[in-house]
């Protein structure tokens, strides 16, 4: 049997969604694609969901031991067949065109690198939600855009602008997934900016494909793992825009300026919370002080 064009990837582990998210999976209206699901709950909803449909197109497997976040994510990749793939949180959902329309982006686009496309927020019951910052539209019409560019202004606006990992393609050959996670980059392996650091390494070797419609819906809820993050979504930003700019991003001392000041911004603001621990208030005090001499440093 040949292999699928498209890999959707679903790196499950919460029961909740996980239905919604694997209709709309296998709701597309794309010819050539398979779905692997990689559970990582200690739960039997899950497996029992993906055998009752008993459809071909779909891989399963059950983690015998709990991989992670990182690790489930990558565990995914390594068993993609598909020249593109497509990740889908277990608790997002895809509109049924999402797959055909990211693929066709690549056809006879080498330098293209990365696809992604509006996507609108919903809420626990499925409601679309008012934008958030982060998910209002880059272009109103879709294009093709340099990839560090903008890259460059997800990092100055400290905004995933691109997507969430429901959002995006890529091709699989671009990410090495055999030497360590494929959320680490550099000394760093990142949870809350998880996805930017992926995105971020695919923008910096060609150009984005921008869709105006949104094909995908991601979905904020009070159960999901990153809303519980804390601080480490601050400080990660900062990690983030150092590394970034040794991949080529922020090269002009002003764009770095800005990236560096919107995180202090972030760190002086949580900082003021009430219910902030003392051990969190000292590690943001002591980000500000290192983005305070940076910042010096670039003024001399």
């Amino acid at each position: 049997m040949p292999a699928p064009q498209v890999s959707i990837l679903i790196p499950a582990y919460n029961p909740r969604f996980f239905a919604e998210a694997f209709a709309s999976a296998r709701a597309q209206v794309h010819p050539s694609f398979e779905i692997v699901v990689r559970d990582d709950s200690g739960e039997g909803f899950i497996e029992e969901h993906v055998r009752a449909a008993n459809d071909p197109r779909v891989r399963y497997a059950h983690n015998p031991a709990r991989l992670g976040f990182e690790g489930n994510f990558t565990q995914c990749l390594r068993e993609a067949r598909g020249e593109l793939v497509k990740f889908l949180n277990d608790d997002d959902r895809l509109r049924e065109d999402c797959v055909a329309r990211l693929a066709a982006a690549f056809a006879g686009r080498p330098e293209v690198r990365l696809a992604t496309s509006r996507r609108h927020v919903i809420d626990a019951r499925g409601t679309v939600s008012p934008d958030l910052p982060a998910t209002s539209p880059v272009s109103f019409v879709s294009c093709v855009m340099a990839g560090l560019e903008l890259g460059d202004v997800a990092l100055m606006n400290g905004l995933n602008l691109i997507g969430e990992p429901s959002t995006v393609m890529f091709r699989r050959a671009d990410v090495d997934c055999e030497a360590r996670g494929i959320f680490t980059w550099g000394e760093t392996t990142y949870h809350c900016l998880a996805d930017m650091s992926l995105w971020l390494r695919l923008l910096a070797r060609g150009e984005a494909y921008y869709c105006a419609a949104a094909l995908s819906e991601y979905r904020v809820h009070p159960g999901q793992e990153q809303r519980a993050l804390g601080i480490e979504c601050i400080t990660e930003r900062y990690d983030l825009a150092v590394q970034a700019r040794l991949a080529g991003f922020l090269r002009e001392p002003a764009q770095y300026r800005a990236a560096l000041a919107r995180v202090d911004a972030l760190a002086t603001g949580w900082a003021t919370r009430p219910a902030l621990a003392a051990g969190e208030r000292d590690s943001l005090a002591a980000l500000s002080r290192t983005i305070g001499a940076e910042l010096a440093r670039l003024a001399s």
